[in-house]
């Protein structure tokens, strides 16, 4: 498998991860044929341990979701954050994943973006698998 970013896209997910540095940021990846378009930022409710856990605001999931297919656009994944930490999926994320969607994770040390790495659940897999990742501009 195999993702490729638009350049917004990646400005957006980049731009809500310093942002929202030392917590942890989500949101839903949209686009078509495994090309994404837009990236758009859901609330983390995970607000106890936003610096090491996020919990995508359902309600924001269904709107964007719900936008997108209006537009005739596609969830094809997620992202979200790991603040002063790699971006290699963790116990946690494989555990709350579900299979046939990618999972874009962002390092950001001090800050600032230093990694990202994506990752796809086979199906009836109990692993992620790196993907291929691509960033256009």
């Amino acid at each position: 498998m195999s993702l490729s970013l638009g350049a917004a896209a990646w400005d957006a997910v980049r731009a809500q991860a310093e942002a929202g540095y030392p917590h942890e940021v989500c949101g839903v990846l949209l686009g078509r044929a495994g090309s994404v378009v837009e990236a758009r930022a859901c609330a983390n409710l995970a607000v106890d341990r936003a610096h090491d856990r996020y919990q995508m605001d359902p309600r924001d999931q269904l709107r964007i979701e719900k936008d997108a297919r209006q537009r005739g656009l596609e969830t094809l994944g997620y992202y979200h954050s790991h603040p002063d930490h790699p971006a290699d999926a963790s116990a946690t994320d494989l555990d709350l994943s579900w299979e046939g969607v990618h999972y874009l994770i962002v390092a950001v040390h001090q800050g600032r973006v230093t990694d990202q790495r994506s990752w796809w659940r086979e199906d009836h897999s109990a692993v992620f698998r790196r993907e291929e990742l691509s960033i256009e501009g």
